[in-house]
């Protein structure tokens, strides 16, 4: 029994790494940490069904297998490699020693998963501790030494300098870990028999050592989180404040985490060690007592009848729950009238245009391009500082952003907003990070009115505090189904309260702080802080009131002019305004939780009619749990399909010029967030940003996905040209696309002739360094000349640039597409084009402007010019 609860103990570890929990997850310490488990319980006690059944277990869990995500897809693979091991007629002892290791550490990971899926949703609502649980943890905290007192939700703590605070947390008094040891030890007693017990009298010895094990964790919670605090005191008075003020990272600590497991691993040892392995069955001889595997014990008169009746019941009961927790009804569309309200914010505002003439952070921090781009699929339209938030206005809307607001809204104007969403309005509210402007302050008077609220806070990503990827799940909310994994800039968090609703965003592996009022946009450094909250965050939240849908999302950088047409970020935005655009009858609370309520109970009623049926015909508890697996593939396969069907992506009303930015053969850096991925200025994310300024919108593509839009750009391309892909290209151009291929002299292995030599053209670098001087332009460009320091010679097609003699940029037609090639790329890398969108450009730069819009304009379709 010793290395069953150092197993459970290996395997709650290996969730904090294969989720990325607390610190970003690690795939080969996630690999290593359930191996080593398999390995201890190996030669462990199952009950495994007859040749049949195990084979059509095994069967039954391959859907899951090919959906389910890591590390969720471990529990199928390890239990089908485990039924596979096992009824194999393999001679040596050691296969059937890891297929049990494997079947036990399955069902070991089942339950941890369901407990930390509630775990997450929980804690995700709300991460204070209630007040009698912070008064036991600055209790614990006493016993060890440490002077503390209770300040609300925290404990102020005595240190050299002025009183810390550390956040009274569930994540510090009961951590992912340890739920997940807890949930796992349940298993491991339920393989647990003591001498002389009858089977009858099972449960209740269950429940007793389940108690036992609950108390160990009491007891051992609170020692736990005092240990922790003590050992960050520790490193804060040694270390150097200015030179080390991360000393608080031990909180997020993994390693960490699964270290302090061996405490209640060791007390389960002692309190429990005296119990035993459940007595194997015993089994007659024959192939299947030799593999451990027992035969059926039913007679012939039981029938195939009910087994098929049980697996049906036992299939359907846990597919209809997982449709109905998994399922979010898309409902019938509406007429697409967003309104964006501009009274009450001068922040991130639509009305700029993303043009030519403006820079900065008038120019760059706002949602004009975003604006445009939700033009092509709705009816978008201003609420202005000079009209009335009243019914009349609304009315000309089905969905109402309000983003970013910096001044507050009356009493009037809420009741308005309202009565909108009550009559079936839907309201899509745009928060951001500590506060800033006071913004959240001003969203909470109406976010209230619905029952949630965006906290004054900031959240970082432990390891990388500024760069939070999001890939959307297996079984997607319609709102992020069509959104590539992407990048959050900073977020704050949505705090549901005690709404009814949905998580559409929740991430784990963040941290949060307060605001820091001292800066000028409330942000605090990137550190770790002993007052942090840490774990699982919601950054998106989905409810309804009357008849109508809410909104809330927690980052509004994300659909700035600079970052909107990032991987993800504007379909992002349509999705959210897609979803609102559409109305269901459930959307009413009493109609949801009448239906969803009477599905889950007929659900459980038909699982326990199944396995009521299952127990005179099975032996062991592999195959239901396999029949469970299919059910939820089943169910998570329509739940799927029906958000696709019921919201595709919408079609285009208005288009507008796509301009692709290809990845498939270019992979120099560009920008990510607000910030430029090379920190040297080599990067283009500048020139990514300023293509949308001439009237079109990009986006990041691979593969044939790059072959999709009006317009290609190759930025420098240094990866292999397939043949394919030559082809590919040859066909976009044949059909009207517009293809720009950047190429540079400081380009090393560039790869750009293999794209141009189709269409007659070629790049040199050689003699590079002499193609210096005065750039010049054909006159009907109207481009004005610059100085350039390097370029390389182009050939071939009409010479539209050179210095002197030598030319430096040609286009060519191809059938009814047109191909633009520029030998001189580096003038638009980032520190050419001034690092920074934030700045105001100089006379020099703005110069440069000039020459890249002329360019783009003879090179591209926009909406002034090119196609």
């Amino acid at each position: 029994m010793r290395r069953a609860w150092i197993a459970t103990a290996l395997l709650a570890g290996s969730w904090l790494f294969g989720l990325g929990y607390y610190q970003p997850g690690h795939t080969a310490v996630w690999c290593g940490l359930v191996f080593a488990a398999v390995l201890l319980l190996g030669g462990g006690p199952v009950r495994w069904p007859e040749r049949r059944e195990a084979i059509l277990a095994a069967v039954l869990l391959l859907p899951s297998v090919w959906l389910a995500p890591w590390p969720y897809r471990a529990i199928p693979s390890l239990l089908a490699c485990g039924l596979v091991l096992v009824i194999l007629p393999v001679p040596s002892r050691w296969p059937r020693s890891l297929g049990h290791g494997s079947a036990l550490a399955a069902a070991i990971l089942l339950v941890q998963s369901l407990a930390l899926e509630v775990y997450a949703a929980l804690t995700a609502r709300a991460h204070e501790l209630p007040l009698p649980l912070t008064h036991l943890l600055a209790a614990a905290t006493r016993a060890v030494g440490i002077e503390t007192a209770v300040d609300g939700g925290w404990l102020a703590v005595r240190s050299l300098e002025p009183a810390q605070r550390v956040g009274a947390t569930w994540d510090l008094l009961l951590d992912a870990g340890s739920v997940a040891f807890l949930a796992g030890g349940l298993v491991v007693l339920g393989l647990i028999e003591g001498s002389g017990r009858r089977p009858h009298s099972r449960l209740r010895y269950w429940l007793s050592d389940a108690l036992r094990l609950a108390a160990i964790h009491a007891v051992w919670a609170p020692l736990r989180a005092a240990l922790l605090i003590g050992l960050w005191l520790q490193r804060a008075l040694r270390a150097d404040n200015f030179g080390a003020p991360n000393t608080a990272d031990v909180f997020v600590n993994s390693w960490l985490s699964i270290a302090f497991l061996a405490g209640p691993a060791l007390l389960a040892i002692c309190v429990l060690g005296r119990r035993r392995w459940a007595a194997r069955p015993c089994g007659g001889g024959g192939e299947h007592a030799e593999s451990g595997v027992n035969p059926r014990a039913t007679s012939p008169a039981v029938g195939d009848r009910r087994f098929v009746a049980s697996s049906l019941l036992i299939a359907a009961g846990t597919g209809l729950l997982a449709f109905v927790l998994q399922w979010n009804p898309v409902g019938q569309p509406k007429a697409g009238r967003v309104m964006v309200v501009e009274r009450h914010s001068t922040w991130e505002p639509t009305i700029t245009p993303y043009g030519t003439s403006v820079y900065g952070e008038a120019g760059s921090y706002n949602y004009a391009a975003a604006y445009d781009y939700c033009g092509q699929y709705f009816q978008m339209s201003r609420l202005l500082e000079t009209d009335a938030i009243s019914d009349a206005t609304l009315a000309r809307c089905d969905v109402l952003m309000i983003k970013t607001p910096t001044a507050r809204y009356a009493e009037d104007e809420i009741a308005a907003v309202t009565r909108f969403v009550e009559r079936g309005g839907a309201l899509l509210m745009i928060g951001d990070h500590t506060n800033v402007f006071n913004m959240n302050t001003y969203l909470n008077d109406v976010a209230r009115r619905f029952g949630f609220t965006f906290r004054n806070d900031l959240l970082f990503r432990v390891g990388t505090p500024y760069v939070q990827k999001y890939r959307p799940p297996v079984v997607a909310h319609p709102i992020v189904q069509h959104v590539p994994p992407m990048n959050f800039a900073v977020s704050c968090s949505i705090d549901p309260g005690r709404s009814l609703g949905r998580m559409v965003i929740r991430s784990a592996g963040l941290w949060s702080l307060p605001p820091a009022y001292h800066e000028s946009n409330y942000h605090p450094q990137a550190e770790y802080r002993p007052n942090m909250q840490f774990g699982a965050w919601c950054q998106m939240w989905a409810t309804s009131h009357g008849r109508g849908r809410v909104l809330a999302f927690a980052d509004s950088t994300l659909f700035s002019n600079f970052c909107v047409f990032q991987p993800g970020k504007a379909e992002l935005l349509r999705g959210m305004l897609d979803w609102l655009n559409h109305r269901s009858a459930l959307d009413q609370r009493a109609v949801r939780l009448a239906v969803t309520g009477s599905l889950s109970l007929f659900a459980v009623l038909l699982l326990a009619w199944g396995l009521q049926l299952s127990r005179a015909l099975w032996s062991g508890w592999m195959l239901p749990v396999a029949l469970g697996y299919a059910g939820w593939a089943a169910a998570a396969g329509l739940a799927i399909a029906g958000h696709r069907s019921g919201m595709p992506v919408p079609q285009v009303q208005r288009a507008e010029p796509h301009v692709v930015i290809d990845r498939t053969v270019s992979e120099v850096p560009l920008f990510t967030g607000a910030f430029a991925d090379d920190k040297d200025g080599l990067g283009y994310g500048l020139f990514e940003q300023w293509i949308p300024r001439i009237g079109n919108w990009t986006s990041r593509r691979t593969g044939s996905q790059a072959f999709l839009g009006d317009g290609l750009v190759i930025v420098c391309p240094t990866r292999s040209i397939t043949a394919e892909y030559q082809q590919q290209l040859r066909d976009f151009v044949a059909r009207g696309g517009r293809l720009l291929v950047l190429d540079s002299p400081d380009v090393q292995g560039s790869t750009a002739n293999s794209i141009l030599w189709p269409f007659g053209l070629a790049s040199t670098s050689a003699g590079a360094e002499q193609n210096e001087g005065n750039l010049t332009w054909k006159d009907r460009l109207s481009i004005p000349p610059t100085e350039l320091q390097a370029s390389c010679r182009v050939d071939g097609g009409e010479t539209l640039a050179r210095i002197g003699d030598v030319p430096t940029a040609a286009q060519v037609r191809h059938g009814r597409g047109l191909v633009t090639v520029i030998g001189f790329g580096s003038l638009f890398n980032d520190s050419a084009m001034g690092t920074h969108w934030l700045p105001e450009p100089t006379e020099d730069v703005r110069q440069r402007y000039e020459v890249l819009y002329g360019l783009l304009r003879a090179s591209l379709p926009s909406r002034t010019g090119g196609r």
